[in-house]
């Protein structure tokens, strides 16, 4: 959403930061000029404890078994891809199917889902009526959640996988991202590294190491983020991919190209369409001609205890210095308690009110899974499970006011805009209801 957003400390003992209100609301401006100006709050600067140990940060890794199509068999932390390393980090894909149309069926429901204006994807719900006879037209929807969520991973085609939640759900899926059809690494506790291929892994089984475990894949990208929205401490994902010391910034200059790994470098700061990067050895360098230091980055995503992730696009990337403290243990999300179905009360603005299960945007019916929104450009990506309530604003945005007691105001996606498709609340084993993103007041989750 292209519209204001401050950031500010909400607990008393964290130091307090402010910063310059964008007063300029151009795309949404008609639509919010009888709203105040968005505010987002939220904490995560303050730290306490910088004692953490490296066996302390794998702690955060994912963990589990590899099983080969010939039933040999692999622990050890894993990484996936090149990418994803942590219990926090996002599997990708999209289902197969959509269980919850046939409820669409059997209503006068009329309703028609677009996805959102910045995304490829091509998906569609077109509900409508003739002669009485409900149509539906249907493409898979997206699925999101962290690592830590998942149980298990059963590969059943070079494009598909059955997802295991840890709650025993199962979910087929298909495509959607280059987490499927991808290169698994594993660092088995006796061999060592062993890179398989998609098309020889049978399954993958995920959990918590018994004992130490004294190999691991390297230490997270930890530092300060300054942006124009704040100042953040965290472990980061730069440019989408990279989230290790050992992972390589990529660059240009006269003199040559660049590849140096992230732990060698003190500092990068951004420089018009450039990035200066100081090294450890306070040497600089002035790179450009890279996603990694032009505007061409991905964005740069940082994890937020008990609130999600955020992601930071290049117009609000000043700086980032790398730190060489060891990061505390309560940066990495480690509870992932077992996925439950969402449930709480839905009020709509006539003032009925429903109490039971939910399926948000006629899709989302885990609390595992992410709502997703945007404020000034910055994408947040937040479990279900974190969220208190969800309050429509107006057709483009939404107020979602998370557990911990922070408020954020979103928008310009589907979960949180008039493209969300739908609510469904089952009241009863044969009683449901569907309201409109218009005909919402709010929506209340309960434990």
């Amino acid at each position: 959403m292209r519209s204001a957003c401050n950031f500010y400390e909400s607990n008393s003992f964290y130091k307090q930061y402010e910063f310059k209100r964008k007063l300029a609301m151009k795309k949404y401006q008609p639509t919010l000029s009888k709203f105040k100006p968005l505010i987002l709050l939220f904490f995560y600067i303050g730290l306490t404890s910088l004692s953490a140990s490296l066996s302390a940060q794998n702690k955060c890794m994912i963990y589990g078994s590899l099983t080969t199509i010939d039933g040999k068999t692999y622990e050890g932390p894993i990484r996936w891809g090149n990418e994803e390393v942590f219990l926090s980090d996002i599997f990708n894909s999209k289902k197969t199917s959509n269980p919850y149309l046939k409820y669409l069926n059997k209503s006068d429901f009329k309703t028609e889902y677009k996805s959102s204006s910045r995304s490829k994807s091509k998906d569609f719900i077109s509900i409508s009526s003739s002669n009485n006879q409900p149509k539906s037209n249907y493409l898979p929807r997206v699925f999101q959640c962290r690592f830590g969520d998942i149980k298990s991973i059963t590969v059943t085609g070079r494009e598909s996988v059955n997802l295991e939640l840890n709650s025993e759900k199962f979910i087929n899926l298909r495509g959607g991202s280059n987490d499927i059809n991808t290169r698994v690494s594993i660092l088995d506790i006796e061999l060592g590294l062993i890179r398989v291929n998609w098309n020889k892994i049978d399954h993958i089984d995920f959990f918590r190491p018994t004992r130490e475990h004294s190999d691991s894949f390297g230490q997270g990208i930890y530092g300060k983020l300054t942006t124009t929205q704040g100042v953040f401490t965290g472990f980061v994902q730069w440019d989408h991919d990279e989230r290790l010391l050992d992972d390589k910034l990529d660059g240009e200059s006269s003199e040559g190209d660049f590849e140096i790994p992230f732990r060698k470098i003190k500092n990068i700061a951004k420089h018009r369409n450039s990035c200066l990067v100081t090294l450890t050895s306070d040497r600089e360098l002035n790179l450009h001609g890279t996603n990694d230091v032009d505007s061409n980055n991905k964005g740069i995503i940082m994890n937020l205890p008990n609130i999600g992730r955020a992601d930071f696009v290049w117009k609000h990337f000043i700086s980032f210095e790398i730190l060489n403290e060891k990061a505390p243990e309560s940066l990495c999300d480690t509870s992932f308690p077992s996925s439950k179905r969402l449930y709480g009360k839905v009020i709509s603005k006539s003032g009925q009110e429903f109490e039971g299960i939910i399926v948000y945007d006629l899709d989302e019916a885990m609390d595992s899974e992410l709502l997703n929104g945007y404020n000034d450009d910055i994408k947040f990506s937040i479990p279900f499970r974190n969220i208190e309530s969800i309050t429509p604003m107006s057709n483009e945005y939404a107020s979602v006011e998370l557990k911990s007691g922070e408020k954020l105001f979103l928008g310009d996606e589907t979960d949180v805009s008039y493209k969300n498709a739908g609510v469904l609340i089952f009241t009863s084993s044969e009683e449901f209801h569907i309201l409109k993103w218009d005909e919402l007041e709010k929506i209340i989750f309960i434990d």
